[in-house]
């Protein structure tokens, strides 16, 4: 009798080192669970999402062609004088350069998705340049002068953040960047640096970019794009 309650005892004595296991084990089941749950669902939004995409995006204050060719958005930063010098009776009725205006860098992008992190893109950027030539005595416009500034920029593009309908990424590129407007011209390479990106949507998306700097432009970056 005595060593059944002795067995009875030591059973009874066990019990809560065993419930503790037994609950230190579906701790760990259950962590695991989650964990491999939360990884199932980033491998699910990953290959949810199309590989391909092509963007067109409009960009803000090309800095480079505004130095290079002395413009702003709004006109030129020297005034506009005959083109041939002044002091010349002739001078007064040579045609001068009006405003100089730009239509801001145009984007067109294919990018190819190689992990969910991480995607390289090859991007072109247009930058019109025009202004009128107007005559003195008239001021009216007699002719049209254009140009435009042409880059080729190679992107990586890191992604940090991956939800269902949208992700956050920065992107850097490295390319070149060819020039011309009248006899004005320039060959350089082109840098271009996004700390923050956004986009919004799943095969048709739109996307932003803010705080961005280099040769292609200081600011942000709106545009539209489409996966496939």
């Amino acid at each position: 009798m005595k060593k059944l309650r002795s067995i009875i005892l030591s059973l009874l004595a066990a019990l809560p080192v065993c419930a503790q296991q037994q609950t230190d084990s579906f701790s760990e089941l259950t962590s695991m669970s989650v964990k491999e749950y939360k990884n199932a669902k980033k491998e699910r939004i990953w290959q949810s999402y199309p590989k391909m995409e092509v963007r067109v995006g409009y960009s803000a204050f090309p800095l480079v062609d505004m130095l290079i060719f002395g413009l702003n958005e709004v006109g030129p930063i020297i005034e506009p004088k005959p083109e041939n010098g002044a002091g010349l009776l002739e001078d007064m009725y040579t045609p001068y350069e009006g405003a100089v205006y730009m239509t801001g860098p145009v984007s067109v992008e294919f990018s190819y998705h190689l992990e969910k992190w991480f995607s390289i893109a090859g991007g072109l950027y247009f930058n019109g340049i025009y202004s009128s030539m107007i005559d003195p005595v008239t001021d009216q416009k007699v002719s049209r002068k254009s140009g435009l500034s042409l880059t080729v920029l190679p992107v990586a593009r890191f992604y940090w953040a991956n939800f269902e309908k949208c992700r956050l990424y920065s992107s850097v590129g490295l390319g070149v960047t060819s020039a011309g407007y009248e006899d004005m011209t320039y060959v350089i390479p082109a840098f271009q640096l996004s700390p923050f990106g956004v986009t919004a949507g799943k095969k048709v998306f739109f996307y932003a970019e803010a705080y961005s700097f280099g040769t292609q432009y200081i600011g942000g970056q709106l545009g539209v794009g489409y996966r496939f």
